[in-house]
């Protein structure tokens, strides 16, 4: 059985203003000496970016951004608490609008949630034999890239 893939986009990442030129106009306006004020006021004025130093920084400075990250990778969240549950609301409400455009993801959702089932064995995933099923997790064919930009 051959299964084609629709390839589209993801929803758009609200989260995110700045694009990967912007991120590369930023580095390069740091690399000709320009301070990180410097740089939020041309985004500001020539780019209409309304963004703060810290995000200048944040892009210009890779030790930075590294740190940031690390940070983030070792939050934690109180299981239950408000946090928490706006923090869940958000990756559903995502994912959602991820799965409409892109039916591919809500299959690899589904698979993968199949084969992490520890409370009873899964024969088809959605009509696909589950051998199948994990042979297309394995290919890598259902896999988007998680970056926000390339």
């Amino acid at each position: 059985m051959t299964w084609q893939v629709i390839l589209k986009m993801p929803s758009k990442d609200k989260r995110y203003k700045i694009t990967a030129e912007l991120i590369a106009t930023m580095q390069k306006l740091r690399e000709e000496g320009k301070t990180q004020k410097a740089i939020k006021e041309i985004m500001r004025e020539d780019y209409g970016l309304d963004i703060s130093e810290s995000t200048v920084n944040y892009w210009v400075n890779a030790a930075s951004r590294e740190k940031q990250r690390l940070k983030n990778a070792r939050r934690r969240y109180v299981s239950g608490s408000e946090e928490s549950q706006r923090k869940i609301e958000r990756d559903q409400a995502k994912r959602r609008e991820n799965w409409e455009a892109d039916p591919a993801m809500k299959l690899r959702h589904a698979i993968q949630g199949a084969v992490d089932e520890t409370r009873s064995q899964r024969h088809t995933v959605r009509g696909i034999p589950m051998e199948d099923a994990k042979r297309m997790l394995e290919s890598g064919e259902l896999k988007k890239p998680n970056r926000k930009f390339d």
